[in-house]
């Protein structure tokens, strides 16, 4: 059985009567058994938008001819309730349509945590879509499952136990980063103690570090796959940033005792299609993420200090974010709540980190100045 993993999918915007994929891709397609994606934006023709988005995306049925090479969507992301229940209902009515299966959003908590499992030719995949957006809650009509380790270890346990090969797909960690948060880490590695399998995740819109766990494969974030140039205009924090157009697929040729062999097919994508890279660049892209992901094999200190590097710029962004396209400071109290309700210990940790570094980087520029002065 072989599997094919994409990340990031949003039709918003997209011209897909003239959007190509390339002839790699299509030959790609052709030798595996499922390709899985996430949908990262609802299709509807709803106008009634969640409120406090820092961008709202849909896209009409028409263009869900560019999920032809699917079968399988992960519906668990910070998009899906861009307009709100309905468009979640529209988005499974218009899959449904296309017979499109999906998974990690529903009716109810219960609903969009249950998995999606298949049999093929005496194969079993079970596939789990988890997040801390967009949840679903018994007031708000339908939206994601929630990535709670303790509920999601539970369900690994039992469809381990029936003999599936599970495959959580996570949307989680901070945005135009290349190191996973300590967060995702220990839910990754709880979940591979429950019996995971292999761990896929997406949301930062580049792609991430690839950690081995106990002979287990996580792949961090797979980046864009489909996503239009007009959503990071500015919301990007350096323009143009070329790691937005570069990312790879996944594929993972599994046995019957369910070890399995995996490839990386690097591609560049923009607005107009997708560039499979020949084998140069793709040995040339390998190489770049096996340099990166070379900072999990280290020390966790050594980890630590590189990832709570990253939280000043994290913090910064995450307050322009807000301030710029949240409009935050005009914001009453309920809806100031609502923002933060997705709020952990891991952005708590973030914004610590943040104002000691930028304390720290004022201190050496103020003692730089002073020196030059004497």
């Amino acid at each position: 059985m072989k599997l094919l993993f994409t990340g990031d999918i949003s039709l918003y915007n997209i011209d897909y009567q003239n959007f190509e994929f390339s002839d790699t891709f299509k030959k790609l397609i052709s030798c595996c058994s499922l390709v899985i994606g996430n949908l990262e934006c609802p299709i509807t023709d709803s106008t009634l938008k969640e409120e406090n988005q820092a961008v709202n995306m849909s896209a009409s049925a028409s263009s869900m001819k560019l999920l032809k090479p699917f079968q399988i969507v992960s519906l668990a992301n910070n998009h899906i309730r861009d307009y709100k229940s309905q468009g979640i209902k529209d988005t499974i009515n218009a899959l449904e349509r296309e017979g499109i299966r999906y998974f990690g959003a529903g009716k109810t908590q219960n609903e969009a945590l249950e998995p999606i499992e298949i049999v093929i030719k005496g194969f079993k995949l079970a596939l789990l879509g988890a997040t801390r957006y967009s949840n679903a809650t018994s007031k708000n009509g339908g939206g994601t499952a929630r990535d709670k380790i303790t509920i999601l270890s539970r369900k690994i346990r039992r469809l381990k136990k029936e003999g599936y090969f599970v495959v959580p797909y996570f949307h989680w960690g901070y945005e135009y980063i290349r190191i996973p948060s300590p967060r995702d880490r220990k839910i990754a590695h709880r979940c591979i103690d429950a019996g995971a399998d292999l761990i896929i995740g997406s949301h930062p819109h580049i792609y991430q570090v690839i950690e081995e766990y106990k002979g287990k494969t996580i792949v961090y974030s797979l980046g864009n796959f489909i996503f239009h140039s007009s959503v990071f205009k500015e919301l990007s924090p350096i323009e143009k940033d070329p790691r937005l157009n570069e990312s790879f697929v996944f594929t993972v040729e599994v046995k019957e005792d369910h070890s399995y062999e995996s490839s990386i097919y690097g591609f560049h994508t923009n607005d107009f299609g997708i560039q499979f890279y020949n084998d140069t660049k793709n040995k040339k892209l390998i190489s770049e993420i096996n340099e990166v992901s070379a900072i999990l094999k280290g020390t966790r200190l050594a980890y630590l200090k590189a990832y709570y590097k990253l939280t000043y710029d994290i913090s910064k962004q995450n307050i322009r974010v807000r301030k710029n396209f949240q409009n935050f400071q005009k914001l009453d109290l309920n809806n100031k709540i609502k923002v933060y309700r997705t709020a952990n210990l891991q952005d708590l940790k973030n914004r610590m980190w943040g104002y000691f570094l930028s304390i720290k980087n004022i201190m050496i520029i103020w003692r730089k100045k002073r020196f030059l002065k004497l």
